[in-house]
Formats: C-alpha cells, structure tokens, sequence
C-alpha cells in the first residue's frame, strides 16, 4: 500500500473540500470561481510535499526514480475523484454547504493534529511543528482573505 491510512484519508479530505468549493460556485455572494480556485491553489501546492513524502522514502529503499515518482503521483490520484463526488453533492445538497465546509476544514484540522504534530513531538520537534502549523493557518487565512 501506498502511504498510510491517514495520507490517504486526507487526500479524499482535500478533494471533497476542493468539490464543495467548486460546486458552491454562484450559491452565495462569497463562493466564486476565484475563492474556489484559490483553495485549489493552496490544496495544490501543500500536495508537492505530500508526494515527495511517498517518493523520497521509495527512492532511498531502493525503488527506481520513475517509480518512486509515479507512486507519489498515486497517491494524489483520489483527491479529484472525491473533488467531483463534492461537487455532485453541493449541487444535491444545497442546504448543507456551510456543515460540508465546517467538517472539511475540521477535518484537515484534525489529521494535522492528530498525525504530524504528535510525530513531531517524538523527534523533540513539538515546538516547531507548533508554531509552523499555526504560520501556515494565518498564511492560507491571509491568502483567502487577500485574494478573495
């Protein structure tokens, strides 16, 4: 298997958020192409270390280059099936976009705290995971704020 559990239960996280985003598109004032396109901007580029993360343990087990790439590329391979799947369902289920939203986000939220940040903990980096994540959560609210 390709990563573990978690890696993969936040690529179908990811997509889901990047489909709800897109299918709210005209619903309200706030959910346009542009905001839409920016969370796929930032889901997009924190998805290169995430691949990287499959690759670079591959390559140095012994695993070719081209494989080692092509798995760090599979295991990316779910996000847009769940990216459609959130899409259909905005477009069903209306009513619930705001819950969607709340849960995605919580959800990503959650697998940040719950997998990194204890790992980090463990190789006496807590502080800095710490701090990191809390910079890379007013950064993406900066660039939703900014480029909205």
């Amino acid at each position: 298997m390709i990563g573990n559990s978690s890696t993969h239960n936040e690529e179908e996280i990811e997509g889901l958020a990047v489909g709800v985003g897109f299918g709210a598109i005209g619903k309200t004032a706030s959910a346009t192409f542009e905001s839409a396109r920016n969370l796929a901007i930032g889901i997009g580029l924190q998805n290169f270390p995430e691949g990287l993360a499959v690759s670079l343990p591959l390559r140095g087990a012994g695993v070719s280059t081209w494989k080692a790439f092509w798995y760090g590329q599979l295991s990316g391979m779910v996000e847009p099936v769940a990216g459609i799947f959130g899409a259909f369902a905005v477009v069903l289920a209306e009513p619930l976009l705001p819950y969607a939203l709340a849960f995605a986000a919580g959800a990503m939220v959650y697998v940040v705290i719950d997998d990194i940040i204890p790992e980090a903990q463990l190789s006496g980096n807590g502080k800095l995971a710490s701090w990191t994540s809390i910079a890379g959560f007013v950064l993406m609210m900066s660039l939703d704020v900014g480029l909205s």
